[in-house]
């Protein structure tokens, strides 16, 4: 996207006398030129500066000042408050681990005994029914008969309890497995949220490059309209040819075109903010950044990648989650286990029977069971190598989630390197263009120069300008992508919580 260049000097050239008219008229011109703008002139103090840092608990922290920031300005950090609060991401999350915990409740309670209570009403012909339900009512006679004991009906109300007592230490470990799980959710919500702060860090960032990208196609904008001015008001007085002026048209046209782009690109990077923080940005909360260099990024950039993988490692929620399903793995291929081992349970049940709902047989019952499956076609060693098949899966991908970490770290410090170097690089074009400018513009109205000069100073000046915002930002988004791979952003949200 090419940008304009500065804006005229108010210093006024002396045309050559010519005619007394001209002098005049050329001095009308170049007097309300010069008085409309202003040397070096650039996108006004900022609320917010490009010098802020992305959200850490550190001294790198947005340094907020009153008397700089109003109240309502969108600030990264409120950005991140706001989308973390707003996430339907987050809340599913949320919602799983929720879930989780009902599946541990589910596993222990397997550890309680089991109480039903139960009412049945039958009737029947069938004669070992039939003498079953006068017996347990308490109506059997010596004269009935065997064979056709005749119809008879049962109401039976039941009150029924039932405890395994021991299951080869199978629900132990699926409780154990269930609490790894919870675990593993809960540092899936830890990493979902670290990668929400980073994503929310680097739309911000872009965002105000997009409006630093703005203001300069603001300056490009007026600084044609101004060179146009001055050389309509160059050719009336036949000091400049007529293609010099269709040129410099041209640029106009060309600078409106770059200023139309240029906020339809902050227009829909505010839209993405919004898709973060789930509501509309107001005209009042628009930062307004200021381009300035900052002392961390050079910090960041000379830090050791070694010895960063390694706390990476260590910090990442990821490595926590995969750790906890590691762990459940293991616990499970402990319960598949566990169905080799005898089962033993106990039962005890009280029961009330009666023809009519009139008077009641009470009658209990209590049991001690053990059983041993000593063959099932093969389904517990099925069972256990499917278990370990789980296992062995989740073994891999803990490593495979250790070197993705391990390569996020490096690539993100060799970014954060090459865009502190092309900060350094970009700052001293941009420096050597403006005063390039300066006097080519000088030269330019005392008519030393021609217009295909300063056209030219204007397009190096401009786009040293777009590499300067474009090299900040890229140090900013590369800063909050090693903050992220660091897993710094989850010790961030922690700290807010104290």
């Amino acid at each position: 996207m090419k940008k304009g260049g500065l804006f005229v000097g108010s210093e006024r050239c002396v045309a050559p006398v010519v005619t007394l008219c001209q002098l005049i008229l050329l001095g009308l011109v170049l007097f309300f030129a010069g008085c409309s703008s202003a040397p070096d002139r650039m996108p006004p103090a900022a609320a917010t500066t490009v010098s802020a840092s992305v959200p850490v608990p550190s001294a790198r922290q947005d340094t907020v000042h009153p008397q700089e920031v109003p109240f309502e300005t969108l600030t990264v950090d409120r950005a991140v408050e706001e989308a973390l609060r707003a996430s339907p991401e987050l809340e599913q999350i949320k919602q799983r681990i929720d879930a989780s915990r009902e599946q541990v409740k589910q596993a222990e309670a397997s550890f309680y005994p089991r109480l039903v209570l139960s009412q049945e009403f039958s009737a029947t012909d069938n004669p070992v029914f039939a003498l079953m339900y006068l017996i347990n009512q308490r109506r059997f006679t010596p004269d009935v008969d065997f064979n056709h004991p005749g119809r008879e009906q049962n109401v039976a109300s039941v009150v029924q309890g039932e405890w395994v007592l021991f299951e080869g230490g199978s629900r132990l470990f699926e409780r154990k497995a269930a609490v790894s799980r919870h675990r593993a959710m809960d540092a899936e919500l830890q990493a979902a949220r670290n990668l929400l702060i980073a994503r929310v860090t680097e739309v911000y960032y872009q965002w105000l490059q997009a409006l630093v990208f703005t203001g300069v196609a603001e300056q490009a904008l007026d600084a044609a309209s101004t060179d146009e001015s001055l050389g309509e008001a160059r050719m009336k007085v036949e000091m400049a040819l007529p293609s010099e002026l269709l040129r410099l048209k041209a640029r106009t046209a060309e600078a409106r075109g770059n200023l139309v782009a240029a906020k339809t690109n902050a227009r829909r990077l505010q839209a993405a903010i919004e898709r973060l923080i789930a509501r509309q940005v107001r005209h009042s909360e628009i930062p307004q950044p200021v381009l300035e260099e900052w002392p961390s990024l050079q910090q960041d950039a000379s830090r050791d990648s070694g010895l960063l993988v390694k706390q990476a490692l260590d910090r990442r929620p990821e490595m926590a989650a995969v750790r906890a399903l590691i762990e459940a793995s293991r616990n499970r291929v402990r319960s598949a286990q566990g169905g080799l081992l005898p089962r033993v349970g106990t039962t005890a049940r009280y029961q009330w029977d009666s023809e009519d709902l009139g008077d009641a047989a009470e009658s209990w019952l209590v049991g001690l069971q053990a059983t041993w499956p000593l063959f099932e076609g093969g389904m517990t060693v099925s069972r256990i190598r499917e278990a370990k098949a789980h296992l062995l899966e989740m073994e891999a991908r803990g490593e495979q989630v250790a070197l993705d970490i391990a390569l996020e770290v490096h690539q993100a410090v060799l970014a954060v390197q090459e865009a502190a170097e092309k900060v350094k690089v970009a700052g001293e074009r941009r420096k050597w263009a403006r005063q390039a400018l300066e006097e080519t513009r000088h030269v330019y109205r005392n008519q030393a120069a021609t217009v295909d000069s300063l056209l030219n100073a204007e397009l190096s000046w401009n786009q040293a300008e777009v590499a300067f915002a474009g090299a900040l930002f890229e140090g900013k988004t590369a800063q909050a992508v090693l903050r992220k791979s660091l897993g710094d952003f989850t010790e961030w949200m922690e700290a807010r919580r104290e």
